[in-house]
């Protein structure tokens, strides 16, 4: 098991079944070109399906950050690019044979069958008690709309959206909260 801490959270993954963009040579070579990436891919095995996961605090953004318009552009940007990097892996251009290596063999190759590979994007909002969860189902309608076309290129029905108390809750990730530390 892999134990990474983003955002206040405390994500466990199983070891050699993901990998983060951030991390790969290839998109280190692409820093400052206007990329961005979903902080964690997961290759769940016995479900066939690639979980795109961001983890984000809403506690602590600035005011502009923290406008819907702000926040949406910056999902919707990271959803894109993140479907963009797996495409060049798989239409295997020359930047995308360069992403292989840092992908799970099983997912290395376009699917041929759509029930040889399902994609998931999952954003998780770290918020408090003083945030309503009627704000994000508000954003996340808001997200589908504006990805729907893009997300159906990968036959991707809906783009999940939730405060980490529901991931938590439901057990939907192996997600924890990080208690904090006071210095």
């Amino acid at each position: 098991m892999t134990i990474y801490q983003e955002s206040g959270l405390k994500l466990t993954l199983p070891a050699g079944k993901h990998f983060r963009f951030q991390d790969c040579q290839a998109y280190k070579s692409l820093n400052g070109q206007n990329l961005k990436e979903m902080d964690f891919a997961w290759w769940q095995e016995d479900k066939s399906t690639l979980w795109l996961i961001e983890l984000k605090d809403y506690t602590n953004l600035s005011p502009a950050e923290c406008l819907p318009n702000h926040l949406l552009e910056n999902i919707i940007t990271k959803a894109t690019d993140s479907l963009l990097m797996l495409a060049a892996c798989w239409a295997k251009t020359g930047k995308g044979q360069e992403f292989l290596s840092c992908l799970p063999s099983p997912i290395q190759a376009f699917p041929t069958h759509p029930q040889q590979l399902k994609l998931k994007l999952f954003f998780i909002l770290k918020i408090d008690a003083s945030m309503f969860k009627d704000e994000i189902d508000a954003l996340k309608y808001e997200l589908n709309n504006r990805l729907r076309g893009r997300v159906a290129l990968f036959n991707i029905r809906h783009v999940s959206l939730v405060d980490h108390l529901t991931v938590i809750n439901h057990n939907l990730l192996p997600l924890q909260t990080l208690e904090p530390v006071y210095t």
